[in-house]
């Protein structure tokens, strides 16, 4: 596993040119170790490998600078969070679905449902923040035909990731819709982003 540390001077003043980038790398894990650790029978704690940011800011009142740390990537576990599909919604059926106005309205589970499951999950994955800050997304998304209460299709992704993902969400579903790409392909383009993005 490797982690990586990087430190950066933001907003300094154009007199003060330079930035400042410390590394820390954890030993690789061996071929057959597995990146999720099992704490007892069913929990996995998994963490995605990704950078971890620091930012610099000046304070202009005390002349000092303040650390702000930024969170590295959630991705969705493939064991726990596999994706499920909707079998309603198929290519032969995207006109009467996801294509339809609204149809998604009509599927979505209940915020209580998805409340309860998030904080489960947050456990599962070794969350520790604050469940508000999550919200509970599904992996392969409605509007592609995944499955709304599935909880191997849910996972809890930071806010900040799915401001990102869900406009290429809505993206893929207009494409399939419009005829320019395939169902099949539009799933497999939103697993592949979500599998290294979040």
């Amino acid at each position: 596993m490797r982690v990586k540390l990087g430190i950066v001077v933001v907003g300094a003043p154009l007199a003060v040119v330079g930035f400042l980038v410390a590394g820390f790398v954890a030993p690789r894990a061996s071929a057959h170790e597995s990146p999720c650790h099992a704490a007892h029978t069913l929990t996995y704690y998994c963490r995605a490998v990704g950078p971890i940011a620091t930012t610099i800011v000046p304070d202009e009142s005390t002349s000092t600078t303040t650390a702000t740390t930024v969170p590295q990537l959630i991705l969705p576990d493939p064991t726990m969070t596999p994706g499920v599909l909707n079998r309603k919604v198929r290519q032969s059926t995207i006109k009467k679905t996801i294509c339809k106005s609204g149809w998604t309205k009509t599927i979505r589970p209940p915020v209580r449902y998805t409340n309860a499951l998030k904080v489960k999950q947050m456990i599962l994955y070794g969350e520790t923040g604050t469940p508000s800050d999550y919200e509970e997304d599904h992996f392969v998304p409605l509007e592609l035909g995944g499955s709304p209460i599935n909880p191997k299709n849910l996972w809890p992704e930071p806010h900040s990731q799915s401001r990102l993902s869900d406009p290429l969400e809505t993206k893929l579903k207009r494409q399939v819709c419009a005829g320019l790409i395939t169902l099949k392909n539009a799933r497999a383009a939103i697993r592949a982003f979500k599998r290294t993005q979040g």
